[in-house]
């Protein structure tokens, strides 16, 4: 049996193990992906993804690539309710209402992609900065101590392997066997329905017309489901129920029953109907007491099983990952200590448990189900997605300062520690330059106009601690001594400093400290010194 060593090993290569490869590939970490299949999705599942995603996606270099890719969709903005496509329309309404009026708030937007598309552009990408991708291998077993990981490994050709890793990260799925061979149990309402998807070709262009949905809800007698079509109007997927305690099974949808109920989806019984793939899935509602057990962590569905109804399962777990990735990365590296990947719990699994109960009131409200009370506690997909406010983790929070909830409006945010760092367009020679732009691999310390002494200061503290840090100056002109120019002059609001404040931002875009004011005299930076080290555990 052969034998490898790598430093962070990723069990499963759909979305999330690819993202978690992807972003550690991007924080020059060496890592190995295993994964059963042979190769990435061949189903859609998952198709949207909002815009912080895409954020995320643009700091690693994949957004203009999904949104390419995504062009054919752009128009797939309508969520209907029809007794079938050929019939009766119920209701019919914008998804993301407002979602292209987010100019203010982000440079992304919201992209609407089926999973077998954006998956490959995931791996591509990990590919090319270095990940060890293996499609076709399967984690048979493993074992955990204080140094690291051993796993065994099951080739395509049913050859076994060893691998040592420092880390193992579960992107296993809501079935995962390493949190079940961890014991980690789950909390939660448990399995609320059983579901197959069906993914199956069919010509979509006579029916639909000039009509494009995002999602199509179907009731008629003979079909109860979700129908769902590509950019092509060649291929789609139905997603429909099933009850065990009914008798019902999986056995039960062959091809002919697949068939019968598309054409019932789409009210045309003479349609030509090719079934792909059948995909049983469970909706529930679960999440992970621990993310983490030793030196083995939980990502994505493994952690946390979030109802599908929202689209918020794929993005906070793409979302875990590009957290986890520069832990590890600055742990691995000895910039930071071992304590810093304790806050990927702290900071992930509020966030997975709120989440999972967004997801069922989303489902509640659809479903016509929900309570006033329900109602009034359904948040919009912007405050789910992208006003998070961590309550602990790798940042320092502000004495006296109120605590924020979970999460907010995220127009709401002025640069708190533990948020997301605003959207400002700054400018670098002329040309506009996002904040966002400015994040996504060392630390970045930003100051305004009048907190020159901070670049002394940053200087200082990189040398101490031995981090990664990039100071900028904003300045209202870019005539101003090489600072970067806010012209609209937002950046000090935005932020909530002064001319002279300083705002300290993690790799991943989160807020990690701020300071009302400039440097104290003859300190050298020594509050941002002791910032860095409580950040990163040291």
């Amino acid at each position: 049996m052969s034998t490898s060593s790598t430093r962070v090993l990723i069990a499963g290569g759909s979305l999330v193990g690819l993202s978690t490869a992807l972003f550690l590939a991007h924080h020059n970490v060496p890592c190995v992906m295993v994964e059963r299949h042979p190769a990435t999705s061949v189903h859609p599942r998952a198709v949207g993804y909002y815009p912080r995603t895409a954020e995320l996606l643009r700091t690693v270099g994949v957004e203009e690539a999904a949104k390419s890719a995504a062009s054919g969709f752009e128009k797939h903005k309508t969520r209907a309710g029809v007794v079938s496509l050929a019939g009766e329309v119920l209701f019919s309404k914008e998804e993301l209402q407002g979602g292209d009026d987010l100019a203010d708030l982000t440079p992304s937007r919201l992209l609407l992609l089926p999973q077998d598309r954006l998956e490959p552009l995931l791996r591509a990408r990990a590919e090319k900065l270095g990940a060890d991708l293996r499609f076709g291998t399967e984690l048979v077993s493993f074992t955990q101590d204080d140094d690291g990981v051993s796993a065994v490994l099951k080739g395509p050709n049913g050859d076994q392997s060893t691998v040592r890793a420092d880390y193992l990260v579960a992107a296993d799925g809501p079935r995962s066997t390493v949190r079940e061979a961890l014991g980690i149990p789950r909390q939660g309402r448990g399995v609320l329905s059983r579901h197959v998807s069906i993914a199956f070709g069919a010509d979509f262009a006579a029916v639909l017309g000039e009509r494009r949905y995002s999602v199509v809800h179907v009731k008629n007698d003979t079909v109860t489901g979700i129908l769902v079509h590509d950019d092509t109007l060649t291929e789609g997927t139905l997603i429909v129920g099933y009850d065990p305690d009914r008798g019902e099974s999986l056995q039960d949808f062959t091809d002919a029953r697949c068939a019968e109920l598309v054409r019932a989806a789409i009210g045309w019984d003479t349609v030509e109907v090719t079934v792909r793939s059948r995909f049983p899935w469970d909706m529930a509602e679960l999440v992970a007491e621990r993310f983490a057990e030793g030196r083995v962590l939980l990502a994505g569905d493994a952690a946390h099983q979030i109802p599908p109804t929202g689209g918020y399962g794929a993005n906070t777990g793409i979302a875990d990952a590009f957290n986890l990735a520069w832990k590890l990365a600055l742990v691995l590296e000895g910039t930071a200590g071992a304590g810093l990947l304790n806050t990927y719990q702290e900071e992930r699994r509020p966030v997975g448990l709120y989440t999972a109960q967004q997801g069922s009131l989303q489902l509640a409200v659809r479903s016509g189900t929900a309570t006033e009370e329900q109602r009034a506690a359904t948040d919009d997909a912007m405050t789910v997605t992208m006003g998070q406010a961590y309550r602990s983790g790798a940042f320092v929070p502000e004495t006296g300062a109120a605590r924020l909830p979970l999460t907010s409006d995220p127009r709401t945010l002025r640069g708190e520690p533990g948020t997301r760092a605003p959207y400002v367009v700054l400018q670098r020679g002329g040309a506009p330059l996002p904040t966002l732009d400015l994040f996504g691999t060392g630390f970045v310390l930003m100051a305004g106009q009048d907190g020159g002494s901070w670049a002394r200061a940053a200087e200082a503290a990189a040398a101490e601690v031995g981090a990664d840090l990039t100071f900028h100056r904003i300045a209202a002109t870019v005539r101003d001594g090489g600072a970067l120019a806010d012209p609209e002059g937002r950046w000090n609001a935005a932020y909530g400093v002064p001319a002279d404040g300083a705002v300290l931002v993690r790799p991943d875009g989160i807020v990690a400290w701020r300071c009302p004011g400039g440097v104290p005299a003859g300190e050298q930076g020594a509050a941002l010194i002791a910032a860095l080290r409580r950040i990163l555990a040291r």
